[in-house]
């Protein structure tokens, strides 16, 4: 028997908690100098979602496309010089392991706290492109990041990326497409 989220009564400000956790988890550890520590307390989150989840087959779809989408925008970041990590980075030129969790994590929101969101495109493209930036901002400030001075270009860049990337993954949640039903959801 698979037990689905209404089993355990699970609700948004619940998966909102999670989300932030796991987030807060990932960027102390960085700039803790701990990075792991961060990544596999947010994957085991990412774990705990799949083993409650309703239909796995779709989550894993998300979490496939989130983390494809959020390794371009990362790798688009890191080329542009954007921002630099303070500890995690396995190759220079590709986003750190705890940052890719982070998307991971993010997906699991789609069903719950970000459904409002995610199922309106215009709602994701101004929340990616306000969002991304707010994020990275703090993330420099506990210390996991480095942005680069000036500020504003990267912030550009960031508020662009971030505001495709939300897009595309509400484009994909609209039309349903980690479903494999290929049909506009209303």
């Amino acid at each position: 028997m698979v037990l689905g989220w209404s089993s355990y009564r699970y609700t948004s400000p619940l998966n909102y908690l999670f989300y932030q956790a796991g987030w807060f988890a990932c960027v102390l550890g960085a700039a803790a100098g701990r990075p792991w520590s961060g990544f596999l307390f947010a994957a085991a989150l990412v774990g705990a979602h799949l083993w409650l989840s309703a239909n796995r087959p779709r989550d894993l779809q998300r979490i496939a496309i989130a983390v494809t989408v959020g390794s371009t925008v990362e790798i688009i970041q890191i080329a542009a010089g954007t921002y630099q990590f303070t500890s995690g980075t396995v190759y220079a030129a590709l986003p750190p392991p705890w940052l890719l969790t982070m998307w991971a994590q993010m997906a699991t929101t789609f069903d719950f706290s970000l459904r409002p969101i995610v199922r309106r495109p215009v709602a994701s493209i101004v929340f990616g492109a306000l969002g991304g930036p707010l994020a990275f901002l703090a993330g420099e400030r506990l210390g996991a990041v480095t942005l680069q001075r000036p500020l504003a270009p990267g912030l550009i860049v960031l508020s662009v990326t971030w505001a495709a990337a939300m897009g595309v993954l509400a484009f994909a949640e609209r039309w349903d497409l980690w479903g494999g039903e290929g049909r506009r959801r209303s």
